[in-house]
């Protein structure tokens, strides 16, 4: 899933590359708690190889398989479950590495630099730095003009005895100078680089000079430079000025490829630049595999590689840095390789005839398209054709074709063929992946008893995160489209996800079965089935019922918010303590009796005035318009289907004018139904109380009726507008 582009800094070539990743829940990210997904939902992942899922999450799990890159998901936040989230699905951004601390000095300890300089009886006047002002993961040219370089830099002059101490002064003031900015002027330059007098001095100051032109842009004067220090006698000037010439030809070689903002512009790389850049890393390498810059150099391979178009050296660089390379040999973490590899791989031009990314790049191709290419890019021909890509992975191959028979070709039968029947004794990803395949196609051919067999069957085995949530997300949603839900809440059942339970408790349970677990003891889960029972007593007209379920809330029921157990995002909720509404006279001096009693005057009388409004008024007072248990999910999520709680639901307009049509309503009772219906459009002209739309005529008239024949009223004194 390609977020975006990088910015200009990152985009630009640094000592190391880090392609900072921008999370999923990103913004605003709300998952769909669907099984099966055929475009891309990457708030919504799932945890086995889905063309549904963000590329990076089907590239972590192979990973984990391979044991480059072990699962580890970060806990279910607060913000997750704001957003309405469980373990199940998940946005990409639960994969990533949970943030640490920096590892910077502790307060007080000595800097480097600052002891460095000591030495030479230097202070700095400024500790501030250009490249401290960079963001966080941004790369670019300056980023390797730091605190760490000018020390390594100092720590040279101090270990060279054929400078003079003047000299060593000399050098180190214009190399702390050189912090500040990253970017002279030739005339600034003249006056920044000191005039020295032993060889050696001049060595290190054309080593300054090359650095600012580097810095500075001008690439081709900063390359003749460190080659006429290639063959230096100082061991660190040579190593590092045959480093930067490979990094300054890098430069050249991308230097009209992106404009100023880091975008790409059509310009290719210079080839011939690119060329010598690659050559000059590689020589490096060669002759300092672990040098100081060894790191670095296999980083800017990767980007060398990249902007020639070499998919095939980019791919074995990536599957070295995954499956051989050390933590010290990476120049940058496992979260910014998985997101650079699907920046810089996935969505790519070039070939990749490799299982790992062969196998991403398919899974994307079997998501449909838009508009005129509304067709999945891969076809059977095309995946037939990659057999012997996958002649050492045999079973991915297999588990794509199924996956392909599935989602592409709507053929359940067909991708059963290409599934093991047996359950392996472990569980990888890639044989879990092909356990929940087998499940969704039985379900998609109406094999009920197989899936539900096979999904009672995986619970006891699944040993790797987040599997054992997926199968019980799998199996709420099979209960609930073969009409068992009550299977969910059996004493000895195996579904155990909070979030799971919660919303077919929301959207599909009936009267009953919210009764029996309102029975259970105290808990969130009976505090939600109990609310969810009274306020569909309420809202959908089941007033005995409501009479009759209400003497279960206790004496002193919970005060607490339930907020993501009713379908809540990020704020709100309501409490049991609701149903407690006492109907004391309203801000707008409408006078109701409790909930309860209204509940039971509409009980004798479904079309009583009073009570119309006084629902009205209990639902207007507690901001219970557009409450969450009233949507209806997406049918192929988990509590799409039809609810088991029949009835439908009332709204606020439809009760008011239900009232305003009763010729014997008494003028009160019809003077505030003409306000309240007058207000539900207030003040924006859309209605907020539900129920059948209204036309501006109507409004009008409503509005004339209650100023001319009820002008007396508070309401009719009050309202000076329609909407």
């Amino acid at each position: 899933m390609r977020i975006g582009l990088l910015t200009s800094l990152a985009l630009a070539v640094s000592a190391g590359f880090c392609s900072q990743a921008l999370a999923s829940s990103d913004d605003s990210c709300y998952p769909r708690w669907s099984m099966i997904k055929y475009g891309l939902d990457g708030c919504s992942n799932l945890a086995f190889l889905s063309p549904g899922n963000d590329s990076r999450v089907n590239l972590r799990l192979l990973l984990s398989d391979q044991g480059a890159l072990p699962l580890a998901p970060n806990p279910v936040s607060r913000d997750d479950l704001g957003a309405g989230f469980g373990p199940v699905p998940f946005a990409n951004n639960r994969l990533d590495s949970p943030p640490t601390l920096g590892a910077g000095a502790e307060p007080g300890a000595p800097v480097p630099l600052d002891e460095a300089l000591a030495k030479l009886g230097i202070t700095r006047e400024n500790s501030d730095t250009a490249v401290s002002s960079l963001l966080s993961g941004e790369g670019g040219r300056c980023r390797s003009n730091d605190t760490d370089s000018a020390t390594a830099f100092i720590k040279q002059l101090l270990s060279s005895p054929e400078l003079s101490d003047p000299e060593r002064q000399a050098l180190a003031r214009s190399r702390v100078q050189m912090l500040g900015t990253c970017a002279w002027e030739p005339a600034q330059q003249d006056s920044l680089v000191p005039a020295v007098q032993s060889a050696q001095g001049q060595a290190f100051a054309s080593y300054l000079r090359g650095a600012t032109d580097f810095y500075s842009g001008r690439f081709a004067e900063a390359a003749k430079v460190f080659a006429s220090l290639g063959d230096s006698s100082q061991p660190w000037l040579k190593e590092t000025a045959q480093y930067m010439q490979a990094r300054t030809a890098l430069n050249l070689a991308q230097q009209n490829t992106f404009d100023s903002d880091g975008m790409p512009t059509k310009a290719e790389a210079d080839a011939a630049q690119l060329k010598l850049a690659e050559e000059g890393f590689e020589r490096y390498l060669k002759t300092w595999p672990e040098g100081l810059y060894a790191t670095s150099a296999r980083g800017l391979l990767r980007r060398v590689y990249w902007l020639a178009g070499d998919s095939e050296k980019q791919a074995a660089e990536y599957l070295w840095q995954l499956g051989q390379a050390k933590a010290e040999q990476r120049n940058v973490t496992p979260d910014e390789l998985v997101q650079e590899i699907d920046n810089k791989l996935l969505f790519g031009s070039g070939k990749v005839e490799q299982p790992l990314f062969q196998a991403l790049d398919d899974l994307m191709g079997m998501r449909p398209g838009y508009g005129e290419n509304a067709a999945p890019k891969l076809t059977l021909e095309i995946l037939q054709a990659q057999k012997p890509v996958f002649a050492a992975q045999p079973a991915l191959y297999d588990y794509l074709l199924a996956a392909y028979q599935l989602y592409v070709a709507k053929n359940p039968e067909l991708a059963l063929k290409s599934l093991p029947t047996e359950i392996p004794a472990k569980l990888d990803y890639l044989a879990f992946s092909q356990q929940v395949l087998r499940g969704l196609a039985l379900e998609a051919k109406q094999d009920w008893s197989g899936a539900e067999a096979l999904w009672l069957k995986l619970l006891p085995q699944v040993r790797q995160p987040l599997q054992r949530e997926q199968i019980e997300l799998a199996l709420a949603n099979h209960y609930e489209r073969s009409q068992q839900v009550a299977k969910v809440f059996a004493g000895d059942s195996p579904i155990k996800t909070e979030q799971v339970r919660d919303i077919l408790l929301r959207h599909i349970a009936d009267a009953g079965l919210l009764r029996q677990v309102a029975q259970g003891a105290p808990s969130t889960e009976r505090d939600t089935a109990l609310f969810v029972l009274l306020y569909k007593d309420l809202r959908l007209g089941h007033y005995a019922d409501f009479a009759a379920d209400l003497k279960r809330l206790p004496a002193e029921p919970s005060d607490s918010k339930l907020g993501a157990s009713l379908g809540y995002t990020y704020s709100g909720g309501q409490p049991l303590t609701l149903f407690r509404w006492s109907g004391a006279k309203a801000e707008s001096g409408y006078t109701c009796p409790t909930i309860g009693e209204t509940a039971a005057s509409l009980q004798a009388d479904a079309k009583q005035p009073q009570a119309l409004n006084c629902l009205g008024e209990f639902i207007l007072r507690n901001s219970l318009d557009g409450m969450p248990l009233d949507s209806q999910r997406g049918s192929d999520e988990l509590g799409g289907t039809p609810s088991l709680f029949k009835g439908s639901t009332y709204s606020r307009l439809d009760g008011y004018q239900s009232v305003i049509a009763d010729a014997k309503a008494p003028s009160a009772d019809k003077a505030y139904a003409l306000f309240r219906a007058i207000n539900c459009y207030a003040p924006s002209g859309y209605n907020s109380c539900g129920g059948k739309e209204v036309t501006p005529a109507q409004r009008k008239a409503w509005f004339k009726q209650l100023k001319t024949s009820y002008a007396s009223t508070q309401w009719g004194k009050s309202l000076q507008y329609y909407w």
